[in-house]
């Protein structure tokens, strides 16, 4: 067959494969009450049969609508965000500090000293290249200026 004829073939295959990749599942409840899924129905029968969820829309279509803004009604109220767990968001400022105090340590580490050791994927130490060395201070000082004051 030559290429010219498989590329209708080719092209029909593609179209039709997301189709068959939606997967058919079982949800069932077991003689101890709980819920199971399976790929395959119970041998006691009595079951529900359901089909997996379409794929996420790609990225690129969901970028327009996450930036536009609702319209909204003169007469409508505004929408209300549920206000942050004061608990959480000191939680949160917390481990921001931790983590900008390390950051601030690790390029002390880089800018100080002329050798480092790390730890390769065998364990054993090496010394860092220069070329290391210097894409790890540009990604520091990176995370630095956009977390840390």
């Amino acid at each position: 067959m030559s290429t010219i004829r498989k590329l209708p073939l080719l092209g029909m295959i593609l179209i039709l494969a997301p189709l068959s990749a939606q997967a058919v599942f079982y949800k069932w409840v077991d003689e101890n009450g709980v819920t199971q899924y399976t790929q395959s129905p119970p041998p006691s029968g009595g079951y529900q049969e359901m089909s997996s969820p379409p794929p996420p829309a790609s990225t690129s279509e969901q970028q327009p609508a996450a930036t536009a803004s609702p319209q909204q009604d003169s007469t409508s109220a505004p929408a209300k965000t549920p206000s942050p767990d004061p608990q959480m968001q000191a939680k949160r400022q917390h481990a921001l500090e931790q983590n900008c105090q390390i950051a601030r340590q690790n390029l002390d580490l880089l800018e100080n000293h002329a050798r480092l050791r790390v730890k390769a994927a065998d364990g054993s130490l090496r010394v860092m290249s220069e070329q290391e060395k210097q894409a790890k201070l540009e990604e520091t000082r990176k995370m630095l200026d956009e977390n840390c004051r």
